[in-house]
């Protein structure tokens, strides 16, 4: 017993993602769409790291290309879109799945099933930083974030825990910066099922179509005013984010009703568009023109993306299901976490060690060895801690829906 129950926990074979293989949308797990998520994440990774070389080397000494270089690719915003949408598109997924199990969806459940595997994970990071900066008085070198309101370090972990600091204090979370990206997600947990079913009863008196153009351009329309008049905190909160996981619950629909086949690609199109699709969503990370096209540029690139990422067979849907992006892509969470830390630590003693060289010389050697200490120190997180929290509350899920049945 004791064994089976370590390999529930701790087996290659417990994680669905780590089976490198292409699926359907009536299936639960897709593969290729967790293979996209670790393509999302090494996106924000790599952002992430880049813009540590530009802080450590010193924007002074950098000349105008490398500038320009570092501003195309260093864009970890591009990442948190296209999870973003990934969220819309899993949520749908799941909705549409519980409808047909049962007549109705328990909100409150779906919320509650989130928070017990992602809220542990997090906390623990959250208290892990606070109390070793509370305990040594560390203060991280090059990062804007950490001298932000409140002064209270106590009051920017409470507020942390319960994903609302952006919103009380406009301000990234102190502790953890990237939190702002969990806080959005946890919005859009909140409301997220309460506007799909708002979205299915429009379309029953006015269409699929029409219904999902005037819901996606109205999303489009707040996130523009959001962005553009909203205070800070607004600018990051799921007002400015809607559109992306719209676009995702969108093209989840649109594949659970079959009608994605109308839309579907040849095979030979797949690998270019699906390829193109994510390098203009990175080039379109950065601000660089008005929001008004940017936006639906960026919707479009990942609609393309989805396309060929998820209707009928081709290069780009395999890739996306080979069993490297697999890995990466479960573990995706973990890498959010604790990716940041690792960088913020070894990239000021790379760049410093590898001063001497030629500026993208330096940029690939710390390009290397920051991915390689993430993923590596990433995965052990995710098998120690993440793991381990997910196992456990889908024990507790099994322990309560046994007490039901017998009682």
């Amino acid at each position: 017993m004791r064994p089976n129950r370590i390999a529930g926990y701790y087996g290659v074979d417990a994680v669905p993602g780590f089976l490198g293989r292409a699926s359907d949308l009536s299936h639960t797990h897709l593969p290729e769409l967790t293979g996209l998520r670790g393509v999302a994440i090494l996106i924000v990774v790599i952002g992430h790291l880049l813009q540590r070389v530009e802080r450590f080397y010193g924007r002074e000494a950098l000349s105008g290309m490398e500038t320009l270089v570092l501003g195309i690719l260093a864009t970890p915003f591009s990442g948190c879109r296209l999870l973003f949408c990934i969220t819309g598109f899993t949520m749908i997924i799941y909705i549409e799945r519980e409808a047909k199990k049962h007549s109705k969806i328990d909100d409150l459940n779906l919320l509650k099933n989130r928070l017990t595997r992602l809220w542990p994970p997090y906390f623990i990071v959250l208290f892990g930083t606070f109390t070793f900066i509370s305990l040594t008085g560390f203060r991280p070198e090059g990062t804007y974030q950490f001298y932000a309101a409140p002064d209270s370090l106590i009051l920017s972990f409470l507020a942390s825990s319960l994903y609302v600091h952006d919103l009380v204090f406009d301000t990234f979370p102190r502790l953890f910066p990237p939190g702002w990206f969990l806080e959005v997600h946890f919005q859009f947990l909140i409301v997220g099922p309460a506007l799909w079913r708002f979205y299915l009863r429009a379309s029953e008196r006015n269409g699929r179509a029409v219904t999902s153009l005037l819901f996606l351009s109205a999303t489009v329309l707040i996130a523009i005013i959001a962005e553009s008049y909203g205070s800070r905190g607004i600018q990051y909160s799921l007002l400015a984010f809607l559109p992306y996981f719209v676009i995702g619950a969108l093209m989840a629909e649109l594949g659970a009703s079959g009608r994605s086949r109308a839309l579907d690609l040849t095979p030979a199109a797949k690998w270019p568009i699906g390829s193109l699709g994510v390098l203009a969503l990175i080039l379109l990370g950065t601000p660089c023109g008005a929001i008004w096209w940017q936006l639906p540029a960026q919707l479009i690139a990942i609609a393309a993306i989805m396309l060929a990422c998820l209707t009928g067979q081709s290069t780009f849907r395999r890739t996306m299901s080979n069993r490297a992006l697999a890995r990466i892509g479960t573990a995706s969470f973990s890498i959010y976490l604790i990716h940041l830390q690792i960088l913020q630590v070894t990239m000021p003693i790379v760049v410093e060690h590898y001063r001497h060289l030629p500026f993208f010389a330096l940029v690939l050697i710390c390009t290397i060895v920051g991915l390689v200490l993430v993923l590596v120190l990433s995965l052990g997180f995710y098998w120690l801690v993440e793991r381990p929290c997910v196992a456990l509350s889908l024990d507790s899920k099994r322990w309560r829906s046994r007490t039901a049945r017998f009682s």
